[in-house]
C-alpha cells in the first residue's frame, strides 16, 4: 500500500514524495511513513516538508489540511496481496502544526489517514 500511497501523493502539488527512511529529496517534499494502528487499521502518517518561510507556513498549512484530504479522503486501491482497501479521515483530523526547524532547514506538519487491514 505504501508504494501506491507515495504514487498517489505525487499528483499532488508536491513532486517529492518518499517513503520513510529514503534519502531525503530537494524542498519541499513529502514523507511517508506506514504504521500500524489499533484495532484492524494502518495508519499512515504524511510528512510535508518545506523551506523555511513565513509564506511556506501558509502554504504548509494548506497543503496539509486541505490538499492530503483532497488527495486521500476518498483513495481506494488494492495491496500487494489483492485486498481492496480505502482511505478513512477520522472525523477529529489528526494533525500537527509546524514543527520546529528540521536539520535539513525545512519546516515541516504532519497529517494521519487511516486504512483498514482488509476492507474486501
Amino acid at each position: 500500500m505504501l508504494t501506491k500511497v507515495v504514487a498517489r501523493l505525487k499528483t499532488g502539488s508536491i513532486k517529492n514524495v518518499v517513503p520513510f527512511g529514503s534519502p531525503r529529496p530537494a524542498a519541499p517534499y513529502v514523507v511517508v511513513k506506514e504504521e500500524k494502528a489499533d484495532g484492524n487499521r494502518t495508519r499512515f502518517r504524511i510528512m510535508p516538508h518545506m523551506a523555511q518561510s513565513a509564506a511556506n507556513v501558509l502554504k504548509l498549512d494548506e497543503y496539509t489540511k486541505s490538499e492530503l484530504s483532497d488527495l486521500l479522503s476518498t483513495f481506494e486501491s488494492d495491496d500487494r496481496f489483492g485486498n481492496h482497501f480505502r482511505f478513512e479521515e477520522p472525523e477529529e483530523r489528526e494533525w500537527m502544526g509546524v514543527g520546529a526547524v528540521s536539520d535539513d532547514n525545512t519546516i515541516s506538519m504532519e497529517r494521519c489517514f487511516y486504512a483498514p487491514l482488509l476492507l474486501f
